[in-house]
Formats: C-alpha cells, sequence, structure tokens
C-alpha cells in the first residue's frame, strides 16, 4: 500500500468551501382542525420549556469525489500521473479543508479541492492499485467519519527516447561518433532505470538513464572492421566499451530506455553512418574557401610527412562536428601533432545556433589537445568585429589586437620577416588585409610584418608567435594566412621544414 512518500500533489486548482444557504422562510395562515390544533399547542409547550441557550449538537460534514469509481482494467487503467478532485458540504457550518490518506492512518491536510497526483510503481510490477481516501473538516473541528474512497488502477507506461538527428553528423564520422538523444517516461524521468546503446551487431550497452551524450571513439584508432570501443560521456569522463563498431564502414545505430518496472521503449534506430578511422599520427584541418586544399598536405608530403586531411569547408562545412564539445578534443587527442587553418569566415554553431569563427568553435578542443602535450600550428585571421574578451584570447599566444580605427594591410611583394634563427621571411604574392598581434606574456615573436596603414590604422606589427612547454616549442599561430604569402615557394618550404623538423623536433 503506498504512503505519503509514493505521491506528489501541485497546483490545487480551486479553493471552494461551501457555507450554509439562507433560506427565506414565508409564513402563511392555516385554519387547522382541532386535534392537530392540540398537537401544535403541546410541540409549542414543550419548545417554550426548553432554555434558548442549550447547545444544538455540531453535525459533521460530508466528503464527496468528482467520481464514485474507476472501473478500469487490462490495457485501460491509468498512468501514474492522475488528477483527483473533490468536495465537501456542511449542514450547519463551514467547510475549512480537507484531510488525504492513502492507509487511513496518515492524513495529510490540503484547503484544496484538486491536486495532481504522481504515484510510483514497484520494481519489477506492471500495474497497481491505489487506496485513496478524502475527508471533510468544518469550522468546529469535526471531521467526516465516513470518507470518500476511490480505488485508483494504475499501469507502467513504457518510457520514449530518440535520437537528436539534428545533431547527427550529416554523413561521415571523423575518428569520433557523437550521438545525443532525448528519453521520457510518463510515469516520470525517474523512473527510467537505464539507456541501452548498441551499434551493428554487438551487445547492448548500458548506460545511466542521466546521460544524453556519448562519443565513440575506437580502441585501436587505426584499426579497420568491427573494433571494440569506448564510450565517453566527456573528455575525462569514460564509460563502457561498446562491441561491433565497424571502422572504416557503415554502421547502423540502435538506442532503448528500459524503466523500472522492466519494460522497453520502442528501438530508435540510426542507419548508413560511416565512420572513418585514422591512419597517420598528424592531422590537417581547416576551413577556408579561398586555400587550396592540398597547400598543407603537399608541403607536408615534401618534407616526408603523410597526415590525415579534414577538410571542413567541404559541401557546406558537412565535415565540421555538430556537437564541438567534446567531439573535436577526442578527435584531436589520437594526433600527436595538429595543423590547423582558417579564415575570418563565420560558421553556425548547430547546438546554439550562433556564428562563430571556427578557431571559437574549436577553443575548447585545442585547450585540452595542448594541455595534454599535444603539438599545433595554427594560420587564421580574425573577424572585424572580434570581441575583445573572446576566451580565444586566454588560449591562443595572443594577448589582443588593436583597438584602432582603419586596418592594416601587406602589400604584394611585401614580407613577413622571420625574427629567429629558422624562419624564413615571407613575401605575400596579393594585397592582404590582416590581423595584427599583441603577444601573451608566455609567447614568443617569430614574425613581423611591414605594414601599410589604412585609415588612420595604429597597431603592433607582430603576425607570429610561439609558445614553449617545458623548454620545447608546442603552438605556434599566425595571424598571417600562410597560403596568402606562398610567392616564394622555397621560403614556404622552408617555414614547415623548421615547424616540424626544429620545433616539434618530428
Amino acid at each position: 500500500m503506498p504512503t505519503e512518500d509514493q505521491y506528489r500533489s501541485f497546483q490545487s486548482s480551486s479553493d471552494n468551501r461551501f457555507k450554509r444557504n439562507n433560506t427565506d422562510v414565508i409564513a402563511k395562515h392555516y385554519t387547522l382542525p382541532l386535534s392537530r390544533m392540540a398537537v401544535l399547542l403541546c410541540l409549542l409547550f414543550a419548545f417554550a420549556t426548553c432554555k434558548k441557550d442549550d447547545p444544538i449538537d455540531n453535525k459533521a460534514p460530508e466528503t464527496f469525489t468528482s467520481v464514485e469509481a474507476i472501473n478500469l482494467s487490462g490495457e485501460n487503467r491509468l498512468n501514474s500521473v492522475i488528477e483527483l478532485q473533490w468536495w465537501g458540504t456542511d449542514p450547519d457550518g463551514v467547510v475549512t479543508g480537507y484531510e488525504i490518506s492513502f492507509d487511513q492512518e496518515t492524513w495529510t491536510f490540503t484547503p484544496n479541492q484538486d491536486s495532481t497526483f504522481k504515484f510510483s510503481i514497484d520494481a519489477g510490477s506492471d500495474t497497481v492499485d491505489i487506496d485513496f481516501w478524502v475527508r471533510a473538516l468544518d469550522n468546529d473541528g469535526a471531521i467526516d467519519l465516513t470518507p470518500a474512497y476511490l480505488k485508483i488502477p494504475l499501469k507502467n507506461t513504457p518510457p520514449e527516447i530518440a535520437f537528436d538527428r539534428d545533431l547527427l553528423p550529416i554523413d561521415t564520422a571523423f575518428n569520433v561518433l557523437t550521438l545525443t538523444w532525448e528519453a521520457s517516461d510518463l510515469d516520470g524521468f525517474e523512473t527510467i532505470a537505464n539507456i541501452q546503446l548498441k551499434a551493428n551487431d554487438g551487445d547492448w550497452v548500458d548506460l545511466q538513464y542521466t546521460k544524453t551524450l556519448v562519443s565513440i571513439v575506437p580502441d585501436d584508432p587505426k584499426s579497420s572492421g568491427q573494433s571494440p570501443s569506448k564510450i565517453y560521456f566527456d573528455v575525462n569522463d569514460v564509460g563502457p566499451s561498446l562491441e561491433g563498431l565497424n571502422v572504416n564502414g557503415i554502421n547502423d545505430l540502435y538506442i532503448r530506455a528500459v524503466d523500472i518496472a522492466g519494460s522497453s521503449s520502442q528501438v530508435d534506430t540510426l542507419t548508413g553512418i560511416y565512420f572513418r578511422g585514422k591512419s597517420h599520427d598528424i592531422l590537417i584541418t581547416g576551413a577556408h574557401d579561398k586555400c587550396p586544399t592540398n597547400f598543407y598536405p603537399s608541403y607536408l608530403g615534401a618534407l616526408g610527412f603523410d597526415a590525415d586531411f579534414i577538410n571542413m569547408e567541404s559541401e557546406g562545412a558537412k565535415n565540421q562536428p555538430r556537437i564541438w564539445n567534446p567531439t573535436l578534443a577526442l578527435m584531436l587527442l589520437q594526433y600527436e601533432v595538429v595543423v590547423m587553418y582558417a579564415s575570418d569566415v563565420k560558421f553556425t554553431n548547430a547546438q546554439t545556433s550562433e556564428a562563430n569563427l571556427l578557431i571559437e568553435l574549436a577553443s575548447s578542443g585545442i585547450q585540452t589537445f595542448v594541455d595534454a602535450g599535444g603539438k599545433l600550428l595554427i594560420s587564421s585571421s580574425f573577424a572585424n568585429d572580434m570581441d575583445p574578451n573572446s576566451a580565444l584570447f586566454g588560449i591562443l599566444p595572443v594577448d589582443s589586437l588593436s583597438s584602432s580605427v582603419g586596418f592594416a594591410r601587406l602589400p604584394t611583394d611585401s614580407l613577413a620577416i622571420g625574427l629567429e634563427s629558422g624562419y624564413p621571411d615571407l613575401i605575400s604574392g596579393e594585397f592582404i588585409t590582416l590581423d595584427p598581434i599583441y603577444p601573451s606574456s608566455d609567447a614568443i615573436p617569430i614574425y613581423s610584418a611591414n605594414l601599410t596603414p589604412v585609415n588612420n590604422w595604429t597597431g603592433p606589427n607582430t603576425v607570429g608567435v610561439k609558445r614553449r612547454l617545458n623548454g620545447k616549442t608546442n603552438f605556434i599561430f599566425t595571424s598571417l594566412e600562410l597560403h596568402r604569402v606562398d610567392k616564394d615557394e622555397a621560403a614556404i618550404q622552408g617555414f614547415f621544414d623548421h615547424v616540424f623538423n626544429s620545433e616539434f623536433g618530428w
């Protein structure tokens, strides 16, 4: 039999109280027979002999429910969220409130005449009958000695769950597959026992019911075919293993929710997700509509460095993560060196619908990768409306940009001058509008530029910096887009040679 702890009530929709009606009595004259007259005189005599202060016993109120019975059974039973209504009458006073009970031992006072209750069904049970009593109280403290009663037949409602398809990879997952979903249960979200996930013909894996997002990473990212994988709830929150993920192949994913009564939701299925694994230990990735896709791969290839390449600009940015955090961080952490390039073009964040620079979308992953000891080269310009308080200025080796009006330009055939041995001077092949930077306190300038101010612009001339960790360079950033200073191809080749062989020790 349920106790008070097995239900909740909220928001009464009524606080009506029932009062005795005033009744108008209209006197009329009658002619009575002698026998009736005698009886009437006796009654009047008896009434006259009573003292006017003699008390009249208070009458207890009566209680009623909106329905006398709920005649439901089998599949027609109610779910665990029920709205009940009741009222009371008092023949000689005012109903001041009600007491409700589920066992006729513990009573709870309420001034309301209706409430919504959420009942719980014990684990392993499919149905339950709830006993409900309610009794009215009047202004003299009298309680209805015959409470109104209802038997409430309940049936467990299976949960529901569905993948959030708006936040799924468009067609290919690169090294990491991030999934998110929504689950619900009419009996209450807390009645969901767990979420179960399956890849292809692998086994179901149990997840905590509070989890709504997972990222799947193969134990061996360079493997092909079905591979055991790890489930991540966040970068540092590792869940159970998942069998059956097909690396470098097509995958079907399945999800279902199971409640405490053992009822399962319908299975939701994702089909045709291609999962591409890694092949090398260097990653080149970025988005720039004017950067030739072979620029970075060709210069690194000339040095004998093979790299994985993910073009995030490709066909409407379909290769960008739909959920950036933790997807990008888990992707970058699989590599030893990452080269990232971008422009001042903003992309819509699928999660927030806000427009951000690529390096802003990637900022959390960048920080995680560098903190873990990864080596990173980024070449990117900034937007004209760059927020001076952007978190990027705490992640990049950059303190800030100039707040001056106008802009800075590097004319054709002008130089970006190397400030350290090994960094060759780079020559522009076109007029370039760029964003010189103020280095952060822990940054070392490696490039300055012969700038031409336009419209009274003033500011720094630094366009390239590096940061060292434990005496070794691990982060190089240039606000000068490298593919635009490639007029001297030997110089650009020398730049990559120095960065990879000398700075990164590759």
